[in-house]
Parts: C-alpha cells; sequence; structure tokens
C-alpha cells in the first residue's frame, strides 16, 4: 500500500504513505498526509484500496504502547 488516495466529502484530499495489517489490534493500519486544517481525532475518512473505497478513521494517539512500558518489560 502507498500513494492510495485518501477521500473526504466526495474528493480527493489526500494520500497514504504506507499500511498494512496489526497483528495487535486485529485491523488494517495505514499512515498518510491530510490537509493540516482538516485533521481531528475520530474523523472518518475513505481510502481508495485496488479501485474500492474503504472506511477509515482517524486517530491522532498512538495505538500501542504509547509510554514504552512494553518494549522496557
Amino acid at each position: 500500500m502507498a500513494w492510495e488516495p485518501i477521500w473526504l466529502d466526495g474528493a480527493v484530499v489526500g494520500f497514504c504513505t504506507s499500511g498494512g495489517y496489526s497483528h495487535f489490534t486485529g485491523k488494517s493500519l495505514a499512515q498518510g498526509f491530510l490537509p493540516a486544517d482538516r485533521v481531528k481525532d475520530g474523523l472518518e475518512v475513505e481510502i481508495e484500496i485496488l479501485g474500492e473505497r474503504r472506511r477509515a478513521v482517524v486517530h491522532l494517539a498512538p495505538l500501542f504502547d504509547a509510554d514504552g512500558a512494553r518494549m522496557r518489560g
């Protein structure tokens, strides 16, 4: 996954830079670019993958081990 369009309100507003399946969350995750004035936690967008739009939700906080506790043991 790379450079797939991100749709909002019927228009392309950004692009994905990477994505894949997260075994920890049990969901597919993606990273991408959106205009700064449109970014907010919980924003619902669509990502076009192989010609089909898929629902996506913006999360601003890390989804896993934000404080690094798991890495420390």
